[in-house]
């Protein structure tokens, strides 16, 4: 008997925790179209600042700093690299700076800044692998208030899909513009102690915090070296995962994620941050260890499915346990009453004479 309730809750192990995982890992699949994109557009600064030349900051975006009542221009090509004519929307929309990435709002929001934008031309007609000079005009209040204020402006062609779909395909040009009087206000950036680790798949990520102390925004571009690895190896240089930008004030940490394979051990690492024309170098002892570290267990979804398999698994070896106990004991019960019977039996007496 005890066998057999062992066996059931075996059973009942087994089957559990396949309950609950699969009860967690229903996918829904959704209908998509196979739709042709729309054509293939490019877009270019094509006027910077004199005094910013080399600075590839400036070369890439629109960044100025106008006083209340002036008046900012730039020319820029947007450019049809498709095999068809193209018709092309331009016009400028919001963004904003949060989370060490410059985000764009959707489709034409605006903000403040960028009612005071005019493009030379907001459409265009665009010939198969054909190009177009426009120019941006950026008119700022007398009475704007002084700080940063982001946008972007975009070049857009459509398309009709399969059914009601609209596919869009956009490439646009930042705008970083720091309102004040006094000249450009100063950037700069300050690198904190950078950090390794392993994700809980063994892949190691090194983390280097920035931050922006100057009075305009900064792009961070990030690279690691490392030298002087176990056995005297070096490997990289390596990017960062992204382009970290942070508004005045603003922290973030540049990430690096580095190959599976790279052999455990202490490594020196040479961390070169750059923006525009300012350079940072860190260098560090860097120690990638062999036991796997999640460096974002604080961003991950609590594992109910999991949880709950344990719980489920410890209750029926709760109820196993009480089974055997039952069983044994009731094999003693019986065990008990028959000692009794002989017992009973041996006292019986034949009469004896005198």
């Amino acid at each position: 008997m005890t066998f057999r309730h062992l066996r059931a809750g075996i059973a009942l192990i087994l089957l559990v925790p396949a309950v609950v995982v699969g009860a967690g890992t229903g996918a829904s699949r959704a209908a998509t179209a196979s739709s042709p994109p729309p054509g293939r557009i490019g877009i270019k600064l094509l006027e910077i600042p004199s005094s910013q030349a080399g600075n590839t900051r400036d070369e890439e975006y629109i960044v100025a700093n106008p006083a209340p009542g002036t008046v900012v221009t730039r020319k820029f090509e947007v450019l049809n690299q498709g095999s068809t004519t193209a018709q092309v929307s331009v016009y400028p929309a919001a963004a904003a700076i949060s989370g060490g990435t410059f985000q764009f709002a959707s489709g034409h929001t605006q903000n403040e800044m960028t009612t005071w934008v005019s493009i030379s031309h907001s459409t265009l007609t665009l010939a198969a692998r054909s190009d177009a000079v426009l120019t941006a005009t950026i008119t700022v209040p007398g009475n704007a208030p002084a700080g940063e204020q982001y946008g972007v402006i975009w070049a857009q062609v459509s398309a009709r899909g399969t059914g009601n779909v609209q596919l869009v395909s956009r490439v646009g040009i930042r705008i970083y513009l720091s309102i004040g009087t006094g000249g450009a206000a100063a950037s700069d950036f300050t690198v904190g102690t950078p950090a390794a680790s392993r994700t809980s798949a063994g892949v190691p990520v090194a983390r280097v915090p920035v931050h922006n102390t100057g009075g305009t925004a900064v792009d961070v571009q990030g690279t690691l070296q490392l030298s002087d690895g176990p056995g005297g190896v070096s490997a990289g240089p390596f990017r960062a995962q992204q382009t970290d930008t942070l508004a005045p004030g603003q922290s973030y940490a540049d990430t690096f994620v580095l190959p599976a394979k790279l052999p455990d051990g202490r490594w020196q690492a040479t961390f070169t941050m750059t923006s525009g024309l300012i350079k940072k170098t860190e260098a560090v002892t860097l120690s990638f260890n062999g036991a796997t570290v999640t460096a974002t267990a604080a961003h991950e979804p609590f594992p109910v499915a999991l949880v709950a398999g344990a719980i489920a698994v410890l209750l029926i070896l709760v109820i196993i346990a009480l089974l055997i106990t039952r069983s044994r004991r009731n094999r003693g019960n019986r065990g008990t009453r028959g000692t009794r019977g002989t017992r009973g039996t041996r006292g019986t007496r034949r009469p004896t004479h005198a």
